[in-house]
């Protein structure tokens, strides 16, 4: 093999493509599959959420919801509490720098008792107390990462021209959505927007030991009752989790079968090389033939020439495969998105592995049986 290493190297590539493309797949995936996990928890993992029907982005605004559907959902058996948050865009001003930013208004006294539609806690500061007013709790990303001057514990920032009190900055989480979040209190928000009893969606948390399933329902029931329509949706986390999850798997599919095409093209190559080395090897095939070598042995040859062209492919694409999948964890750590951690799946490399190796085996296959089958005699007069 080492006078044709131009040509096994060109037959190599394809199978380097395709696992490479396998192994960069099902890595990132892997690592998508738990930040999404990850990032579900940080956004409210137990919690059921209602939302406008239909709703293909944030719950912004006026959506129909008012403080007695919230009242419902709080009264239904199973709920252990529930809060109503309105959600609309506002200005905040900081140092003289301007910044549009989404802005959540909650009851103070529920997010006072530590109850918030996500999983953060306070990191530095307290949460709002009851009757306190012209007061704003941010995230760590928010407090670091929005202006060029960091907003720290106590300091002004002015919001649709009102100022406010930083009286709490919560831990970082790693999420963006979760880590700029801006919270004031639904009060100062019916003066400042003039919201009145609207809330832009539902929370909801269950009593322990209760099925997240099961009070959904009953929410559901009740809320269509009392609304006497059903234009809202009811969601648990797993719901959610089961709708990405499934547009996970249809992406990941696409690209599974673009990588299998990939191996397909570089079985055929292989196949094609195989083939051109059983002819210009003719004469040392009937040589070993000659001295007593059987059609087994020509055929075991060939075969693992042709396994050992895919495992080298296998393992040049399984390095780079995992090194572009690292590449793109690092990516998305320098774009904020912390939250996408890649590790090496060894054994989605063992498996990338052996699978090439099968497949040069495979693609050998008919090269191999062709070379078993030449008459030694013919062979040594091949020219």
């Amino acid at each position: 093999m080492r006078h044709r290493q131009l040509r096994s190297w060109l037959t190599v590539l394809g199978v380097v493509i395709g696992i490479a493309a396998i192994v960069s797949l099902m890595t990132i995936g892997q690592g998508l599959e738990d930040a999404i996990i990850e990032q579900f928890s940080a956004m409210g993992a137990g919690k059921i959420r209602v939302v406008p029907e239909g709703l293909t982005g944030p719950p912004v605004g006026d959506t129909g919801f008012t403080e007695d559907d919230v009242d419902i959902v709080k009264d239904t058996i199973g709920v252990d509490y529930a809060g109503g948050l309105f959600l609309t865009s506002a200005l905040v001003t900081y140092d003289d720098q301007n910044y549009i930013t989404f802005l959540k208004a909650i009851d103070s006294s529920l997010a006072g008792d530590g109850h918030l539609d996500i999983n953060a806690e306070i990191g530095e500061g307290k949460l709002f107390s009851s009757g306190e007013t012209k007061v704003a709790i941010i995230g760590y990303g928010f407090a670091n990462n929005i202006f060029e001057k960091e907003i720290r514990l106590r300091s002004s920032i002015t919001i649709n021209g009102v100022d406010f009190k930083v009286i709490g900055i919560l831990e970082k989480v790693g999420n963006q959505e979760v880590d700029n979040v801006l919270y004031i209190s639904k009060d100062d928000a019916k003066d400042l927007f003039g919201i009145g009893k609207k809330v832009s969606f539902i929370f909801a948390a269950v009593e322990e030991g209760k099925s997240l399933e099961e009070v959904a329902d009953k929410i559901k029931t009740n809320l269509e009752r009392s609304r006497g329509n059903d234009n809202f949706q009811v969601y648990t986390p797993d719901q959610l989790l089961s709708q990405l999850g499934s547009i996970l798997g249809i992406v990941q599919f696409i690209l599974a079968g673009i990588a299998a095409i990939s191996l397909a093209v570089g079985g055929i190559g292989i196949m094609n090389t195989m083939y051109t080395s059983v002819l210009e090897r003719t004469k040392e095939i009937g040589a070993m033939k000659a001295i007593g070598a059987n059609q087994k042995h020509i055929m075991l040859i060939f075969l693992f020439e042709s396994g050992l062209i895919g495992l080298v492919g296998g393992l040049i694409g399984a390095i780079f495969g995992t090194l572009f999948a690292f590449s793109v964890g690092i990516i998305a750590s320098l774009l904020g998105y912390d939250y996408l951690s890649i590790s090496i799946l060894w054994s989605v490399i063992l498996f990338a592995l052996l699978f090439a190796f099968v497949i040069g085996m495979i693609s050998g296959l008919w090269p191999a049986y062709k070379a078993s089958k030449l008459n030694p005699v013919d062979a040594l007069r091949y020219e």
